[in-house]
Formats: C-alpha cells, sequence, structure tokens
C-alpha cells in the first residue's frame, strides 16, 4: 500500500469512527410535552386506561368465570394444552416468578407462553416512560411489587440466571442447550427485555433494584458466552439492543456503578451484543436457528432482510446500535443496505411489514398482497429500525418511514376504548375484530414501549441545529451545544395542512432550525419509490428544509388534499387498484359507510374532500364530491362494529 492509499484508508476509517457518534440527539421524553389534537387523547387513554388493562390481564383479573387456584397451572407443552389443564389453570402470570423464587424446578408448573417474562419485562420498560412524563406513586408502588418477585426469583440461582419458563418446565436445557429448543424457551429474549426494564425504570425513578438484576443478569450472560466463546445467540432479536442501552447508560453515568452491589464492566456490554451479531450464520456446536431468527447466514453477508418480521427488525435495530455505539463501518453498511430492501421492496402502505401467516415472517421483494399478515409488534420494529438510522445518519428518509408507521399502524393497535388489540392488521378484510386479550399478548406491551417513546422522536438536536421531525403538536425544552435551553412548540391541524412552529431563545440568531418536508409532499409516498401519489412532484424535494436568522414564527402549508396511491408495477397483487391518502394518513372505507357501492367500489372518476364537518367517532372522514363514498383513516378500523368488512387497496 503507497503512503498516500495508507493516508487515504485511515482517514476514510477515522471519519466514520467519528461520524458514528449519533448525528442527532434526542430529548428524553419527559422534555417534551404533547399537546396534538389526535395524539394527547390518545396517550393519555393509553396512561389511564390501557396500562392498567394490560397488568390486570397479566395478572388474570379479566377472568371471572374461571376458578382461581393459585395451587393448579397451566403448562403448556409447546402449545398444546389439554382441557381439564386450561379450565383449571391460573391466570396471574406473576406466579411464576413466585415459583421459582420458592424453589420449584422442571415440575410443570409454568402459565402461559414461554415468552411471559419478557413481556411482562417490556410493560415495565414502557410504563418506566409515562412515569418520566406523569409521575404516579401508585403504579410506581405496584411496579415495585413486581420488581421485588422479579428479584426474589432471580436469588434462587446462584449466578442470577432468570427465565422462569425453562426453570419450571426444562431446566436442563437453559440457553437452548442439550437438546433444548432457544427459539422456543426464548430465554435471551426474556434476559433482554429484563435488561432494557432494568435501564429504563432506573432512569424514570432513580432506583436501581431492577437495574442490579438486569446487570448481574448481563454479566453472567457475557462471562458464559462472550467471555467464554460460547456459541449461544438470540431466538429472539431485542438483547442487542438492549445491551447496548445498558452500555451507554454505564458509559453516560460512570458513577452509578459505585449504588450497585454487582460489578460493572460496561465494554463488556457492547462486546456481548457484538458477540451475538457476529456469530449469527456461525452454528458450530449448536442447533441453527435459520432464516426465522436472523441465522441463515452473517449479518455482513446479508443482502434482503427475512424471516421472522419482528425478530427480523428488531435485530437490524441491534445492528444499527452498535454502528451507532461501536463505530464500526460494517454494521452500518448492513443496516442501509437491509432497511433499502425493507422501505424499497417489502413494506406496505401504512408501513406495516411481515406478508405471510406462516412463520409470521417476510415475503420476497414486490410481494405485497392485501391480506397480508402484518403483525403490529413487526411495525413497531420496522419504527425503531428508522429511528436508529435517522439517529445515525441525520436523513430525513428514515422519518418518512416512521411517520408513516406513527400515524397508521401505531393507533392501529388498540381501540378508540383502549381495551381491545389488534395482533394481525391485513389492508384488505371481510370481516375483521379486535381482541380484549389473546393467547400470545405480545403486541400490548410493544405499543406500551413505543408510545412511551414517542415524545422522543419528534424532536433532534445537532450541534446548534434543531429538527423537526414530526408533525405533532407539542411543546419541548431542548438542550443545545453552546447556546442552552431553547423552547420549541408547534401547532398542526391536518384539515388544513397548517402547521406553526416557534422557537424561542435569547440566542435565537445562532440557531438553524431544519423542518423535515414529506415525501407525501412531493408525490413519493414512501422513500424509493414502492409507492407514488397524484400529487406532484413539482411542489419541491423531500428532506430538511432549513431556516436562518429565525425572528418569528415558522409558518407551512403542507398539501393535505386526498390523494390516489398507487404501487410500483412489481407488485403483481395490487396491480389495477389504488388507494386513498391525506397527509400522513392512510385511508380505508369500511362496508358500513360504504353499503350501496360495496359490491362495485371504485375510486375512479370521483374527487375527493375531508369532511371536518360530519366528523365519524371524533375524526375526520374523506368524502367523494358525488357524495358517494366515505373513508376513514386507517387506524380506526373495527371501531364501530363486529366483523368489519373494509379495504384499503381497490378498483
Amino acid at each position: 500500500m503507497t503512503k498516500r492509499a495508507f493516508l487515504f484508508f485511515i482517514l476514510h476509517s477515522s471519519f466514520f469512527i467519528l461520524s458514528a457518534q449519533p448525528k442527532m440527539q434526542y430529548p428524553a421524553p419527559s422534555r417534551v410535552k404533547i399537546t396534538d389534537k389526535m395524539w394527547s387523547p390518545i396517550l393519555e387513554r393509553t396512561r389511564t386506561v390501557t396500562i392498567p388493562d394490560v397488568l390486570d390481564k397479566f395478572e388474570g383479573r379479566h377472568i371471572d368465570h374461571v376458578e382461581k387456584d393459585d395451587d393448579a397451572f397451566w403448562s403448556p407443552d409447546r402449545g398444546r394444552v389439554t382441557k381439564e389443564a386450561s379450565e383449571s389453570r391460573t391466570h396471574n402470570t406473576l406466579r411464576n416468578f413466585e415459583l421459582v423464587a420458592e424453589g420449584h424446578v422442571a415440575d410443570g408448573g409454568h402459565f402461559g407462553f414461554p415468552w411471559f417474562d419478557g413481556l411482562i419485562y417490556e410493560t415495565i420498560t414502557g410504563i418506566s416512560d409515562y412515569l418520566l412524563q406523569h409521575p404516579d406513586p401508585a403504579m410506581e408502588t405496584r411496579l415495585d411489587e413486581y420488581i421485588r418477585r422479579i428479584e426474589a426469583a432471580q436469588k434462587a440461582d446462584p449466578n442470577g440466571y432468570i427465565n422462569t419458563y425453562t426453570t419450571l418446565q426444562e431446566n436442563d436445557h437453559r440457553w437452548g442447550e442439550n437438546g433444548g429448543n432457544l427459539r422456543w424457551q426464548h430465554d435471551l429474549y426474556n434476559s433482554g427485555a429484563l435488561v432494557e426494564a432494568g435501564v429504563h425504570y432506573y432512569k424514570a425513578t432513580g432506583k436501581t433494584q431492577l437495574l442490579e438484576v438486569a446487570t448481574r443478569l448481563a454479566n453472567y450472560m457475557y462471562d458464559y458466552m462472550a467471555g467464554a466463546n460460547h456459541n449461544v445467540v438470540p431466538g429472539h432479536a431485542l438483547p442487542e439492543d438492549a445491551l447496548i442501552q445498558l452500555y451507554l447508560l454505564y458509559k453516560s453515568e460512570p458513577k452509578l456503578a459505585e449504588k450497585l452491589a454487582v460489578p460493572v464492566p460496561a465494554e463488556h456490554y457492547l462486546a456481548l451484543a457484538k458477540f451475538w451479531i457476529d456469530q449469527r450464520g456461525h452454528t458450530e456446536g449448536r442447533r441453527p436457528l435459520e432464516a426465522y431468527a436472523q441465522d441463515a447466514e452473517p449479518a455482513f453477508e446479508a443482502k434482503t432482510i427475512e424471516g421472522h418480521a419482528v425478530r427480523a427488525t428488531l435485530f437490524w435495530t441491534g445492528v444499527a446500535d452498535v454502528a451507532l455505539a461501536g463505530g464500526d463501518r460494517r454494521y452500518f453498511d448492513a443496516a442501509h443496505r437491509i432497511w433499502d430492501n425493507m422501505v424499497g421492496r417489502r413494506m406496505f402502505i401504512t408501513g406495516g411489514v411481515g406478508a405471510i401467516h406462516e412463520d409470521e415472517k417476510f415475503g420476497p421483494d414486490y410481494f405485497l398482497p392485501t391480506n397480508a399478515y402484518l403483525e403490529t409488534c413487526a411495525a413497531i420494529g420496522a419504527g425503531l429500525f428508522s429511528w436508529r438510522m435517522n439517529e445515525l445518519t441525520g436523513e430525513a428518509k428514515y422519518m418518512d418511514v416512521l411517520e408513516r408507521i406513527i400515524f397508521n399502524s401505531i393507533p392501529t393497535a388498540v381501540s378508540m376504548d383502549g381495551t381491545n388489540y389488534t395482533y394481525q392488521n391485513p389492508l384488505n378484510a371481510d370481516k375483521m375484530n379486535r381482541w380484549p386479550w389473546h393467547d400470545c399478548p405480545c403486541c400490548p406491551p410493544m405499543l406500551l414501549k413505543f408510545t412511551g417513546l414517542l415524545p422522543s422522536m419528534i424532536y433532534a438536536v445537532s450541534g446548534r441545529d434543531i429538527y423537526v421531525n414530526l408533525f405533532i403538536g407539542s411543546t419541548a425544552t431542548l438542550q443545545v451545544l453552546g447556546v442552552g435551553d431553547v423552547e420549541i412548540s408547534q401547532q398542526v391541524d391536518w384539515n388544513t395542512g397548517k402547521v406553526a412552529i416557534q422557537v424561542h431563545s435569547e440566542k435565537v440568531k445562532r440557531l438553524r432550525l431544519h423542518v423535515r418536508i414529506p415525501g407525501w409532499e412531493c408525490g413519493e409516498e414512501l422513500p424509493l419509490g414502492l409507492y407514488t401519489s397524484s400529487l406532484s412532484a413539482s411542489r419541491g424535494k423531500a428532506g430538511y428544509q432549513t431556516y436562518k436568522n429565525l425572528k418569528n414564527d415558522t409558518l407551512l402549508t403542507l398539501d393535505v388534499s386526498p390523494r390516489i396511491v398507487k404501487a410500483d408495477s412489481r407488485v403483481e397483487q395490487l396491480r389495477g387498484l389504488s388507494s386513498l391518502a391525506s397527509g400522513p394518513f392512510v385511508y380505508c372505507m369500511e362496508k358500513l359507510d360504504n353499503k350501496a357501492i360495496w359490491d362495485n367500489l371504485n375510486l375512479s372518476g370521483r374527487t375527493y374532500h375531508l369532511d371536518a364537518e360530519h366528523p365519524i367517532l371524533g375524526v375526520t372522514p374523506l368524502r367523494s364530491n358525488d357524495g358517494e363514498l366515505t373513508a376513514i383513516p386507517f387506524y380506526m378500523i373495527g371501531g364501530r362494529c363486529k366483523d368489519t368488512a373494509y379495504r384499503v387497496w381497490t378498483k
């Protein structure tokens, strides 16, 4: 290598190491108050109704017709349940932790699926971010009691191992070894969710009890896996992201370790996350998990996003995390390549992903059927992946995708009364019903996690640059380098498209404001051209629009006129079909509103308008000017009757 080439290599490598630090920095949820007409009532309902509902149902309080019997438990034989076991089981998930703490081992006493521990932990994570914004002593006391049981269960094992299913059902198969099945057992998924909960609950309350439990477990996992080069990888991604969160917490608060009774080797947590990613596709000494769990090939060789959609999106979020924390170009290149494939060829118009019911997985490129599976958790994973890519790069296109998910897939996940949920979200359906609870209730905890983070996603800071990522009515206090606290607020009206942004600071002239112009404003529904609309691209270019010398309000008028959306011609299932949209919202037609024309529903030959004067359940519908067709935002599906028939895509 010549001296010149060597210098170029060093400069190029150094540039990425420097730029691998977060391009965008987001405020803590506590520094943003959402005042939005749409999102304020949704978040308040989530806090006051959905959170207690989820906890009550995990505790079995929704079961009135089954006699509670603490001495009888449901033990699914890998999914199979006898009638006798079903009728006599307890429904209190917390009882699993008590049994482990009492010393029960391999006696078949576990209730629920193996991943129920993780769902409890994810629920604690989500509630923690709500507590940051709305302190609630009663809720905190309730979670402290959960944490007491979790800690007691961990203390039953000298190594700090905790996974109630494996301990109670098949204790000789820890980490899926000795003939076990890690894909089923979820040892590492549950462990990662526990680590994440420990981090978030500490940030919300300052309490270290759960964080110490999480750190003890993380130390054991590192010693057993990365430290000993013992080839165990997660069957369900999430731990990669969780370990990076733990690493970053201790790096940002080095004195925190002094408050704990366990060692805190922070670099081990980054190393463990990298180990789990790097070992994918290398199955020596263990049963391969294959594409379902991101194990068919090494991550750096992957060209397409494959397998179980939730596992896939969370795995690639973890890859982006390591790119941020570790400064290794390979992780960034892999995450960038996979995100482009997901959005450019495999994402649905609502931001949902995961086309196929079998294994809840991605389909091939351009396979986007109207009756696709579209698990709620998968859309949330895609949103987290996109958010992390924005943090890495500062590029607006990632926020275009996050916005699509936030305004369509996320609010769809829970009913307007806050107690009924969706698991699958097909775009066309003949008989759709929400469920009050599910045998696999994984979506409500993920929903709580995501919405708890929503305030942090609206704004970002990079140096003295302030970014408005999402149009959600809110006020925020942002910390800006060399300036201090800066107050920013925005008011949004989706009936008119008007957005008013105000920035307050004594040093306002030293700031630059960057406001995202969405792709849908310019005729491109999602980045990379998978969907386009009837709006003219001549309105401008998508991306961040910069405002300097700030003095007065920044006023924008976005084009929210109803538009016809079509898919790339390579999407065979959508040829000849169109959908309706306005602003960030995808609309659907329910049969309830369109009975007279249902059998011949057709979008062509009509013009449309937003009808704010005649709302449906308080939300502005979209109507054809001839009065024949009515459409509502997709997130309202199934809100007025049972067995709802609806269509997003039609002729």
